[in-house]
């Protein structure tokens, strides 16, 4: 895979156009691994990958308010890209990159617009589903089949703690972490924080209805009072305190990780749609490579990122090798998607997550998206403990909002008078 460069002071090969790249984890090691086959394709550009550790924003964001030093490529989460588009430190890549549009996710592709133009490309994206531990429903004769919607899905959890008399709890969720859960559902229910404008449109029937599903959780005592990725969420997946895991594709990279012991005990359904005849997917996480317009191999770095992330080749390899999701739609009818994966039983799990990707509506994430998540992760967890009327608290939230970021409410979802 090659061997890790310290991202500070990058020696030039004069011979050669040298791209350096930023990017983390598992990322990081992904894009390594496409290096060889893109520089015998194209000899005269030298890729350098730089793992650059969990201070990667802050330099990055430095670098561009410097003018200097900053990489000619660089992985950016998704909530993050519109923090630095208006900045017009990021190249316009409009005229490279829209012929490209119509095989990408729309949900994530109107997320890398900024006034209509291209400044970042999708990489990987989180379509969700459920996890779940096939000897638990066997035990408890659940069948993952009968749960189609999120009422269904709490009657089997009810079930399911009835019948282990407290051991096993259908998820873990705590009222100090809810933003993810309510972020799924939301998107399910075509909610949103903000619009296309980046006005405020948090208090709505459709977010009261992702509420709705959030408190039946809560209120059913089939979720385990635990926060995602502490030590005793990681151990669980190799007892039985937790039967699923309603998350992103991505989880089962830890699930393998973490349990690999495991191996063949778990299967994924669909996520529970709010309604019949409901949505059955939603997006949590992912991220994109974007090229600073300070770089002076802007042209080289293009061809990186073409590379990478527009051919169904390369992004079939970063899913194989690194279980990083593609955005890019046409690689979906590859025969990899419907390849048995032995770990979840010799299901099709793949094709399971690619179902119904381009109906997921798109969420927009404006510049402060990151500082609302802040707010409303705080004030969700004293929605959940005063047992708050959901249109009392989306109201509170929406005054919040329009207070702290200095943002409009858009017409139709002012808070109601007297809350």
């Amino acid at each position: 895979m090659g061997c890790l460069q310290s991202p500070s002071a990058p020696q030039r090969d004069d011979r050669r156009a040298e791209v350096d790249v930023w990017a983390w984890n598992i990322a990081a090691a992904s894009l390594m691994g496409l290096v060889p086959e893109f520089e015998n394709r194209h000899p005269e550009i030298k890729i350098r990958v730089d793992m650059t550790g969990a201070d990667m924003q802050s330099r990055f964001l430095l670098s561009l308010i410097a003018g200097v030093g900053a990489p000619d490529i660089s992985q950016l989460q998704l909530v993050d890209a519109p923090k630095f588009a208006p900045s017009g430190a990021l190249m316009d890549l409009t005229d490279l990159a829209q012929k490209y549009e119509d095989r990408f996710t729309p949900s994530f592709w109107e997320n890398c617009l900024y006034d209509g133009r291209i400044y970042a490309i999708p990489w990987d994206m989180g379509p969700c589903a459920v996890f779940y531990k096939r000897d638990l429903f066997e035990r408890y004769n659940v069948d993952p089949e009968s749960i189609e919607t999120w009422a269904d899905y709490i009657e089997v959890g009810k079930h399911i703690v009835a019948e282990s008399n407290g051991r096993t709890h259908m998820l873990a969720l705590s009222v100090a972490g809810l933003f993810s859960f309510f972020e799924i559902v939301m998107q399910q229910t075509g909610g949103g924080i903000f619009d296309p404008e980046g006005r405020v449109i948090v208090n709505s029937p459709e977010n009261v209805q992702a509420l709705a599903v959030l408190r039946a959780i809560l209120e059913a005592g089939i979720a385990a009072p635990v926060n995602a990725f502490t030590p005793e969420y990681l151990a669980s997946f190799q007892d039985d305190t937790i039967a699923t895991y309603p998350l992103a594709v991505w989880l089962g990279g830890s699930i393998k990780d973490y349990a690999a012991p495991t191996a063949g005990n778990w299967g994924v359904f669909r996520l529970p749609a709010v309604e019949p005849g409901g949505l059955r997917t939603s997006n949590l996480g992912g991220s994109v490579l974007v090229i600073p317009e300070q770089s002076d191999r802007k042209e080289e770095a293009w061809k990186y990122i073409e590379y990478v992330l527009c051919t169904e080749e390369a992004q079939i390899q970063q899913y194989r090798d690194f279980d990083l999701f593609p955005c890019l739609m046409t690689t979906f009818d590859d025969p990899f998607f419907d390849e048995p994966d032995p770990f979840y039983g010799g299901q099709k799990v793949r094709r399971l997550f690619a179902q119904d990707i381009e109906k997921i509506p798109t969420l927009t994430r404006t510049r402060d998206w990151n500082e609302a998540m802040r707010y409303i992760t705080q004030m969700l967890s004293s929605w959940a403990t005063a047992k708050m009327d959901h249109e009392v608290f989306l109201s509170r939230v929406a005054v919040q909002l329009e207070r702290k970021l200095s943002r409009e409410i858009a017409p139709g979802h002012e808070p109601v008078e007297g809350r």
